[in-house]
């Protein structure tokens, strides 16, 4: 093309291939949002919660109370890796089990469990609103209006939706509208929350 700066096409590392210019600047915002999902996941890090702990303990505030399999499915885990999650949790003093109900053993936050979800809430939504803070007005209100749509496109139906959102203060889009709710509204219907 006269006047391009750059060959059509343009050899990939990692054996891909070849790929167009645009294609790659594609695969390059993708490599970008992929390094700074890392980043954001390293900052939420707890030093003494394991991701599925964290997510244990977020979840059970969102929907206490709630049964193992509930759990376990929101955490992406098999029922017996959240039976012993449940247990580290209740040993240490964050979850409690209630009276059993039919087959399930429904759980519960304990005072503690509730203050350090909080505490996990709040420091989440510091660490991202500060983040966030870089940004101009006008790169924020793109990356708001952007985000939605790359949302959707992850939400492939109820349980993914829960999955995605079991971070989330739910609270925080009840207004809004929840980009990943309506997706899987959309596709699976309205949300019917198992029974205990």
């Amino acid at each position: 093309m006269p006047g391009f700066p750059h060959k059509p096409e343009t050899p990939l590392a990692f054996g891909l291939g070849y790929i167009n210019v645009c294609s790659m600047h594609l695969l390059r915002t993708a490599n970008l949002l992929a390094a700074l999902a890392v980043a954001v996941g390293d900052a939420l890090q707890e030093a003494d919660l394991s991701p599925s702990a964290a997510a244990a303990l977020l979840t059970i505030a969102q929907w206490e109370p709630i049964a193992a399999l509930e759990l376990a499915a929101v955490v992406g885990l098999s029922q017996s890796a959240a039976v012993r999650l449940v247990d580290e949790l209740a040993a240490a003093g964050l979850v409690r089990r209630l009276e059993k109900k039919g087959r399930a053993v429904p759980l519960a936050l304990t005072a503690t469990g509730r203050r350090r979800a909080k505490a996990l809430q709040a420091r989440r939504l510091t660490v991202l609103d500060t983040a966030l803070a870089t940004l101009g007005r006008d790169a924020r209100a793109g990356l708001e209006a952007a985000l939605p749509g790359l949302l959707a496109a992850f939400t492939a139906g109820r349980a993914a939706a829960r999955r995605i959102c079991r971070f989330c203060d739910h609270g925080l889009c009840r207004d809004g509208g929840c980009p990943v709710g309506t997706a899987a509204t959309a596709i699976d219907g309205p949300f019917v929350r198992p029974k205990l």
